[in-house]
């Protein structure tokens, strides 16, 4: 066959923008996971830079002449260490979202890609003069790219053979057999990044002047103030966009488009003041008006939580979780408003202030000094504060369309996501891994479902609900319920409960769950039994997880006990359509279960878990045919034949066989004819509502009546 001509160019850049797209992914991460350490500098550099006199004083007096100092000790110690400590960060986010690569059939540990980033940060680092700089904020971006790029060569040096050392003995401690086995790639990553080091000090060097000629030439325009800080703006966000500190850089390479730090307002230069009180309100881009945007248009998810985190630290511009976590940074659809909205807002203040009214003293203030407090102190009055106000609600209204398409993208892969976990679930893919671990967007939304049930458990009691699905006897008699778990999601609706069950099994929830469903079916049964009811048999459904719980005989006595029910009104279904654990504590459950008075059932018979073999465990009351069985009845013989083999067996061990999925008149008429006792199914009713199940026992005769 031949392939079309520009598939494998689109299929390279398909596979790009998803890898793309995961680093970005773990740039945030590490960016959260950073949140700590970024919030206890940003404490100690509020602490120090407050500005107000008496506060001042009042340190100095408490702390003494050295508090300063000691705070300064906690911003170099927190701030001073981010491009060194998201090296390996981000390697291990990294390695761990990725597929994993087994080494002689064994798993390589993440802290190998940590330790090798680390090392390859420092190479960078020494072959450099080093300051206080090498490490802290500035370094960053070297951070990021170190980290990804020695994640990434690792696993690819992990595969070459050349690279594995003389064969380790299988019986040494696993740390020691990586030990020596990684050596080699993480010693030949560092040669390469030793080369990377080389050949960038051989690239050509920007001049720190490289401005200088074209800043004289604007000088000698009126509008020079205009046309530089309107370059200076640009450079900035354009820089920032592509993952570089903008003003790190403009400090460096463009410091003849800057007036004076002392010098608020210059008519030939751009003022850095300016910049920082006026236009970069809550960081690059003023992002003060995005978050204000997203927290108006997003309700929830994680674009939510990362605005909400980054309220605080945008309060002292501060935006890097936002520029890297939401993220900005290549993010085509905030490329516009994030060069834009600074754009329009130097644009206004240069306009207020050369039409007088604004006026600004000179005043030197931190970059960190916080939006309206800054406006103040700069003008001495109301109107500096009030500029700051009106720039951050316009910069909110700028983004507030590109926040929509954003989230309706998020919303289009989010559902996407949910499709593709459902239907693993529903598939019922063998040994899967479990999906509240995996670490791409389909576990992100299987994590997120999963929050939302402890959520219905715990508060949100309307999202969780029972319906019950009538059972009838030969001769179409009402002889009990099934009681049906219904989860109704407040984002995407009803959810099938096999995929509620799921995820509680995955997660350990299945015992709340379970108890959940037992307290709430036993209620309605007694409810029903208060109208006269009580002949009929409530069916619960049991997960094979409950049973390696020692405490669930005794939970169940105690509902039925609350609710004044006999054991012998519930009956326990426990689904084949999973393993049964072994072991002392699920045989002894079973037991305590059954001496109890508690009916057992075997649910989902069929599916391929040593259905016959689980009979010899406990005593079954009900077997119920699998809907794989029942439905195939008319038109496969053997399948009919399977049938009549079971009711065969039900008979002679005097258990009763129901039948599910009963859905027409033909197919209940040859389960009949085969031997079954039980017809469930739409064929008598759908599952329904507590007061529409009452109704049904009433259209079908069924008198009210005390007894059992």
């Amino acid at each position: 066959m031949f392939e079309r001509p520009g598939v494998q160019p689109r299929l390279r850049l398909s596979r790009a923008t998803t890898r793309l797209t995961l680093w970005l992914g773990v740039i945030r991460d590490s960016f959260v996971t950073l949140m700590p350490v970024t919030f206890f500098g940003l404490g100690a550099l509020l602490l120090q830079n407050l500005p107000w006199d008496a506060y001042q004083g009042a340190m100095t007096a408490l702390g003494g002449k050295v508090w300063h100092e000691r705070m300064n000790v906690v911003v170099l110690a927190t701030h001073g260490v981010m491009g060194l400590v998201l090296a390996p960060l981000i390697a291990v986010h990294l390695f761990r979202r990725l597929p994993s690569i087994p080494v002689d059939g064994l798993e390589v540990p993440p802290v190998v890609a940590a330790l090798s980033a680390l090392v390859n940060f420092m190479l960078f680092v020494f072959a450099k003069p080093i300051s206080s700089e090498s490490f802290g904020r500035n370094a960053m971006l070297q951070g990021i790219v170190v980290g990804i790029a020695s994640t990434e060569l690792l696993r690819q040096l992990v595969r070459v053979r050349w690279f594995a050392p003389a064969r380790v003995p299988y019986d040494v401690e696993s740390n020691f057999y990586f030990g020596i086995r990684l050596t080699p790639p993480v010693m030949a990553s560092g040669l390469i990044m030793m080369a990377a080091v080389v050949l960038s000090d051989r690239l050509p060097r920007l001049s720190h002047e490289a401005l200088a000629a074209i800043v004289a030439a604007v000088n000698s325009h009126g509008t020079a103030a205009w046309l530089l800080s309107m370059a200076a703006a640009g450079l900035n966000q354009i820089l920032w966009f592509a993952g570089v500190n903008g003003g790190n850089m403009l400090d460096v390479y463009a410091t003849d488009l800057f007036a004076r730090a002392d010098t608020v307002y210059a008519g030939g230069l751009a003022s850095r003041t300016l910049f920082n009180s006026f236009v970069l309100l809550g960081g690059s881009g003023a992002t003060c008006g995005l978050i204000v945007a997203i927290l108006l248009v997003v309700k929830q998810g994680p674009e939510r939580r990362i605005a909400q985190l980054s309220v605080v630290p945008a309060f002292f511009n501060i935006n890097e979780l936002l520029m890297y976590g939401l993220p900005i940074v290549l993010n085509s659809t905030y490329l516009i408003p994030f060069i834009c909205v600074p754009l329009v807002l130097c644009l206004l203040t240069l306009a207020l202030v050369e039409s007088g009214w604004l006026t600004l003293h000179p005043v030197v203030l931190l970059w960190t000094t916080p939006p309206l407090l800054s406006g103040w102190m700069l003008t001495d009055s109301w109107r500096g504060a009030f500029v700051q106000l009106i720039e951050i609600g316009l910069s909110a209204v700028l983004y507030l369309p590109f926040v929509h398409k954003a989230e309706a993208d998020r919303k289009k892969r989010e559902a996407e996501a949910a499709q593709v976990m459902m239907q693993t679930i529903l598939n019922n893919v063998p040994a899967r891994t479990p999906l509240i671990k995996r670490h791409d967007e389909v576990g992100h939304i299987a994590r997120g479902l999963l929050s939302d049930l402890r959520d219905g458990l715990n508060h949100d009691r309307q999202a969780l609900s029972l319906v019950y699905q009538p059972m009838h006897d030969r001769e179409g008699t009402v002889v009990g319920v099934e009681a049906l778990l219904r989860w109704r999601h407040a984002r995407y609706g009803a959810i099938s409960p096999l995929i509620a069950v799921t995820l509680a099994e995955d997660s350990e929830e299945i015992h709340r769950v379970g108890a959940w469903v037992l307290n709430e079916a036993c209620a309605c049964k007694a409810r029903w039994n208060a109208a006269g009811h009580r002949q009929l048999t409530m069916a619960i459904n049991l997960s094979p997880i409950q049973l390696t719980d020692p405490d669930l005989p005794a939970r169940v006595s105690t509902a039925l006990r609350m609710h004044g029910l006999e054991p012998v009104e519930i009956e326990l279904e426990i689904t084949e359509s999973a393993e049964i654990p072994g072991g002392h504590v699920v045989d002894q459950t079973l037991r305590q279960l059954a001496a109890a008075g508690v009916r057992l059932s075997m649910d989902d018979f069929g599916m391929g878990h040593s259905s016959l073999l689980y009979m010899q465990r406990f005593p079954v009351s009900s077997i119920k045919l699998d809907g794989s069985l029942t439905r195939l009845v008319l038109t496969n013989s053997t399948t009919a034949d399977v049938i009549r083999t079971i009711t065969a067996l039900g008979r002679s061990r005097k258990v009763k066989i129901v039948a599910e999925f009963v859905e027409t008149t033909a197919q209940r008429c040859a389960l009949v004819e085969l031997g079954c006792d039980i017809f469930q199914g739409y064929f008598h009713s759908a599952p329904l509502p507590e007061q529409a199940c009452l109704d049904h026992f009433t259209q079908h005769g069924l008198s009210a009546s005390s007894e059992f």
